[in-house]
């Protein structure tokens, strides 16, 4: 597989890790980009060592066609993991959320998120969670994917609740997805101003302050086209313990892998 260009530099797909801690769980995030043929998604994942050995995976712009299995549920079914998937709303079949996981699911829930106004390309935006049971306890998860041409206040808002909510839930939780976070102004949210406040270091504070914290440096690239960092993983009452940003080259974004050492 070809090494793809990030920040300048050759990305390359992350080594096997020397060793896996058995009390550990590995998390993936990653935009499906819309792909409904889930044996070329399988493959991909395949060909990338830690990719194709993670525990839990959250995807967004997940495909699923009318009265046809989703590609959730077929990728789930073709790694023996359970799923939960869910549409944006009735008759989209190309922006939902899922979560895979080689551990039961349980608690599943839909949070609806604050609408934003784009002017043109609007989505209904919604959190979807899960109880992941692992052999040390639950965790909980919240998969989301925040609108893209919002400023930095307007996308803490929209992201808000779920940090809230998380941090009043006892025990370890986790929260993932693509963030479309960006260094623009925009206004009207049409036309993108460089230089506005950075929309990655305000949700980290708001994070922080919350008790989360994500292993990614800012600076990363996960979206290939624009090299922005879009996609974050953040953690509360999980110790990180190793990450990798990793090619997916059925998607336009890469995907973030993180080892975690369970409580």
């Amino acid at each position: 597989m070809s090494a793809i260009a990030m920040n300048g530099k050759r990305l390359q797909p992350g080594p096997v890790e020397p060793d896996r801690p058995e009390r550990s769980l590995s998390v993936v995030t990653l935009n499906a980009a819309k792909v409904t043929d889930a044996s070329r998604i399988a493959a991909d994942l395949a060909s990338s060592p830690r990719l194709r050995g993670a525990d839990v995976y959250l995807m967004q712009e997940v495909a699923n066609e009318a009265d046809k299995p989703g590609v959730a549920e077929q990728l789930a079914e073709r790694l023996g993991y359970q799923s939960t998937f869910s549409p944006a709303a009735p008759g989209v079949y190309d922006q939902g959320l899922a979560i895979l996981s080689r551990y039961p699911l349980s608690h599943i829930e839909i949070r609806r998120l604050k609408w934003c106004d784009l002017r043109f390309r609007c989505r209904t935006r919604f959190a979807l969670s899960a109880d992941v049971r692992t052999p040390s306890g639950d965790i909980r998860l919240w998969n989301v994917h925040l609108d893209t041409r919002i400023n930095a206040d307007e996308r803490l808002e929209q992201l808000r609740p779920i940090i809230e909510e998380a941090a009043r839930r006892p025990g370890a939780s986790i929260i993932a997805g693509d963030f479309n976070t960006n260094e623009c102004r925009w206004v009207g949210n049409v036309v993108p101003v460089p230089g506005g406040p950075g929309h990655g270091a305000l949700i980290r504070q708001t994070m922080e302050a919350h008790g989360f914290r994500t292993p990614l440096p800012d600076g990363l690239a996960t979206f290939t086209t624009l090299n922005r960092h879009l996609d974050w993983i953040y953690v509360n009452g999980l110790q990180p313990l190793r990450w990798s940003v990793e090619p997916a080259p059925f998607s336009d974004h890469h995907a973030v892998w993180t080892r975690l050492v369970l409580p």
